[in-house]
């Protein structure tokens, strides 16, 4: 019925179905809908969007469109809060400004409830995490690990945040096995099959176990994080104490919960890994002090903005399985020694030189970009913006994209470097700063919780 009604309709961006949902809810599913949430559906989750002030609007069990003889549903709310999205040329949402400079300036709580999580454990744990991930997880207890997944050609099929983890007490979140194992994150779907399929193939001694619908997550993002989590923690959450990229076993409002330090969005900040009975007691927790805080919600739009205004790929978008992590600015993630499943392929091409390279665009005029805009070099489609997004801290337009060589040759800095860019948006063509990375905190302080330099000057 969906099809049929919809067969030439207009697909706006930020639109969302409204028949068969609430298929999968978060363990903050009735707390967000109170505090406003505009719920996205992804992967058959419902996940935060953004937060209206207008009051709750929830995703009614709609009626298919009256057919089969269903009533109407008389409830509208979501439905009209959506229209508000069916154009291509809107302003900015002041509301999602919000909540991404809550975040820029004090504090933003992100339930990434939806996302994938995993462990690996087993007596091969150690070498299926060398074959597939590209980083070097051979390290301490306790460390995060931030890491591509190849495939036999080098193309890129998930980034995911891998935890060395200890054997624990037998909980959700401190789960019983041998040595040591990995507790595993994603944002997309992909990893997981991707994974099972390679330890199939390979034959691992390992058990891979999904526990996405078991644990939630909150994200506490901002210059006033500690503040909010040092009063509901039992440990200390100093830089030398608990340092970025670690993962601990602590209690937080009394519940055992994996607490790791890690931001997406560039900010001092801590995800929260939660056994879904203990999440409703964490969620108050944490609001009773982020009251104090300036603690405001915040959803995926937001958390999308943020990533790119920062230079922080995202899956399905900055990364594909047609990329290779060395185009996409993530040689960094890819070590030297030993083997791993898609090196002997991206060693070939690290001698050849790349064909196309992830760079960062900067608009001085107030378009909308919504990706898939074309790329300009000195009057020469180079390529197409992958996302665009608006970063309320400079004030401006901003995307990611690939820029090839018109002809076809090798990709070099001096390439890239020297052309006059400009994004093409329905057919007219703006100015654009290139920049091989964000200028947003190039040296990353924020997350070191140092805040001496003051946000961008908004233009």
């Amino acid at each position: 019925m969906r099809a049929m009604q919809e067969n030439y309709y207009i697909v706006f961006p930020n639109d969302e179905r409204i028949a068969g949902r609430n298929f999968r809810t978060g363990p903050f599913h009735e707390e967000l809908v109170r505090a406003g949430c505009v719920f996205q559906e992804r992967q058959g989750w419902e996940r935060p969007g953004w937060f209206c002030k207008e009051g709750p609007v929830p995703v009614p069990k709609y009626d298919w469109f009256g057919a089969y003889g269903h009533p109407h549903n008389t409830d509208h709310r979501y439905e009209e809060q959506l229209k508000k999205d069916h154009t291509f040329v809107q302003e900015q949402s002041l509301q999602i400004g919000e909540e991404c400079l809550a975040c820029r300036e004090q504090v933003s709580v992100f339930d990434l409830s939806s996302i994938g999580k995993y462990y690996l454990c087993g007596p091969d744990a150690q070498k299926a995490a060398n074959w597939l991930f590209t980083a070097d997880t051979n390290r301490q207890l306790g460390k995060t690990v931030y890491t591509c997944m190849l495939n036999a050609r080098a193309g890129i099929e998930g980034d995911v945040t891998s935890n060395v983890i200890e054997p624990g007490g037998g909980g959700l979140i401190d789960p019983i096995f041998k040595d040591r194992g990995f507790y595993i994150t994603s944002l997309g779907a992909s990893p997981y099959t991707h994974i099972q399929s390679v330890i199939n193939q390979k034959k691992f001694n390992v058990e891979f176990i999904d526990v996405s619908d078991k644990i939630g997550l909150l994200s506490i993002q901002g210059p006033n994080s500690e503040a909010i989590l040092r009063d509901v923690v039992d440990t200390n959450l100093h830089n030398e104490a608990f340092p970025y990229s670690t993962s601990k076993l602590i209690k937080v409002a009394g519940h055992m919960c994996r607490v790791v330090r890690i931001s997406y969005v560039g900010e001092l900040g801590w995800e929260i890994h939660i056994p879904r009975d203990s999440c409703s007691s964490v969620y108050r927790a944490i609001w009773q002090q982020g009251s104090k805080h300036g603690l405001q919600h915040a959803g995926f739009r937001a958390l999308q903005s943020l990533s790119c205004e920062k230079g922080n790929n995202l899956w399905n978008f900055d990364l594909q399985i047609s990329d290779n992590p060395l185009e996409a600015g993530l040689s960094f993630l890819c070590r030297e020694s030993g083997d791993y499943l898609g090196k002997e392929a991206l060693d070939i091409i690290k001698h050849k030189g790349l064909s196309k390279k992830l760079v960062y665009f900067q608009l001085k005029e107030e378009i909308p970009l919504w990706g898939l805009e074309a790329i300009v070099r000195d009057d020469q489609v180079v390529g197409y913006l992958r996302r665009g997004e608006y970063s309320y801290s400079f004030g401006l337009p901003i995307g990611l994209g690939y820029v090839k060589h018109p002809e076809g040759r090798r990709i070099s800095s001096s390439f890239l470097s020297e052309g006059h860019y400009q994004i093409e948006v329905m057919a007219k063509r703006y100015d654009a700063t290139m920049c091989i990375n964000s200028p947003f905190d190039p040296n990353g302080k924020r997350m070191l919780g140092i805040y001496d330099e003051p946000l961008p000057v908004r233009q």
